[in-house]
């Protein structure tokens, strides 16, 4: 979201339950995607693309309610190296 110069900028961030059986967890939705988008980025923009991939499937399979689905862009160059060095899980 982008707010106008003096103006405030409202984050309404969502969590919802993920995971299967005993694995059932509640968490933010943005950060639940974002860290599992993470791993695969080598730029914001493939970092947002990927976030976007993950909540497109999960919502045509039915697992992400669309009420819950969070409209994300990237304010500055998407192009900038995502920082940092990958870790294994």
């Amino acid at each position: 979201m982008e707010a106008l110069p003096g103006a405030e900028l409202t984050c309404r961030a969502r969590n919802y339950v993920f995971g299967w059986g005993r694995g059932m967890q509640e968490r933010g939705v943005i950060s639940y995607y974002a860290a599992r988008a993470l791993p695969e980025a080598q730029a914001f923009e493939d970092w947002l693309a990927g976030i976007a991939g993950l909540i497109e499937a999960d919502a045509h399979s039915g697992r992400l309610p669309r009420t819950h689905r969070p409209l994300l862009q990237v304010l500055g160059d998407a192009a900038s190296p995502v920082i940092g060095t990958p870790t294994a899980e």
